[in-house]
Parts: C-alpha cells; structure tokens; sequence
C-alpha cells in the first residue's frame, strides 16, 4: 500500500461525492478526474492525483479490489438514492409471481423513501443530492438526506427517524423542509 500523496489532489468525478469530501478534508484540492476506471487508475499511477475517489462496486466488478484502500461509511460519503438496491422493471400485463422470491420488503421501504426525498427536490441522476435510509428496528426507519443549493454554495445534511409505514411522506417532508431552509442556516462549502 503506497502512502497517500496530500500535495496532489484528490480525484473524483461525482459532484455529490466532491461536495462532501471538502466538508471532510477542507484542506485538501478536490479535482475532476474523466475518463473509465483503468485510465483514472492510470492518472493516479501516473503521480497527477495523490487518490482517487470511485465507486467500490466498479472497481469489484472489475477485479480490482486491491486497488482499494479506504472504503467510506455512509455516514461519511451518503450515496445516491438507491444505490445498491436492483430493481427490475416488468412489461404492463406481464406475470410477475416469479419474481416474488426476490423481493425484498425492507430494501423496497428504504427505496421508496430515497425516491421520495431526491423527487421532492426535484433531483436527477447528476444533481448533488443524496439520500441513505436504513430500518433501525422492524418498525422504524432512520433517513439521513444531503441538500444543496441551486449555486452549490450551501449544503444541508440532517437525519430524521419516523415509522417505517410514513417512510417515503417523512422523507419528502424533509426534503421539503431543507430545500426551504434561510440561507443563514446552510453550512458555507
């Protein structure tokens, strides 16, 4: 394991991840970094990034998980809404019973929140918004929300906890709630 080179930046192509990584590490350059993996992972090879920020499942796809050093909690980096939840989408009319057995009711309950918060902010696949939400017991579901403003200045993070049955109205509720909130209140990124 090389030691990790702090005088070179950091790269990271996710706008969500960039800004919570320089709410992490104020101190260090966060820069985007293109193109596929094995090209990034040249990059930093290369000396021009000290690290890199990148998806742990696409490096695992990949064969590449010695090339994992850190892997960050979601109470450090919240993902995206839904991340890591497979959906499987079906034709109007089509049989669904043999998908039954894949269906899981808490991950279902967690996505439906996460859409639910992204929606109510009108988010999108390359917005900075993000939502994690996980059951704390059978009955209760805890939901942690990231908002940024429009100018990407200002950013919001707060967890509620509510019945897993008003997961998703909670979640909404709260997006609402942040995505109103005075400028006085956002946290200067």
């Amino acid at each position: 394991c090389q030691e990790w080179d702090k005088s070179r930046p950091v790269g990271c192509a996710s706008a969500r991840r960039t800004i919570q990584l320089q709410a992490l590490y104020p101190e260090l350059e966060i820069r985007p970094v293109r193109g596929n993996i094995q090209t990034r992972l040249r990059k930093l090879d290369s000396g021009e990034y000290g690290a890199l920020v990148l998806a742990q499942a696409g490096l695992h796809r990949l064969g590449l998980d010695s090339r994992i050093h850190r892997v960050f909690s979601p109470e450090e980096l919240i993902p995206s809404a839904c991340q890591g939840i497979l959906a499987v989408q079906a034709r109007e009319g089509f049989d669904t019973a043999c998908l039954r057995t894949f269906h899981d009711a808490d991950a279902f309950a967690c996505a439906m929140a996460e859409r639910a918060f992204i929606r109510a902010l009108d988010g999108g696949c390359s917005s900075p918004v993000a939502a994690f939400a996980r059951l704390t017991d059978a009955d209760t579901m805890q939901l942690t929300g990231l908002y940024v403003s429009d100018d990407r200045t200002r950013t919001r993070v707060e967890t509620i906890s509510c019945p897993r049955a008003d997961g998703a109205d909670c979640a909404a509720e709260l997006a609402k709630r942040m995505g109103m909130y005075p400028s006085s209140l956002y946290r200067k990124i």
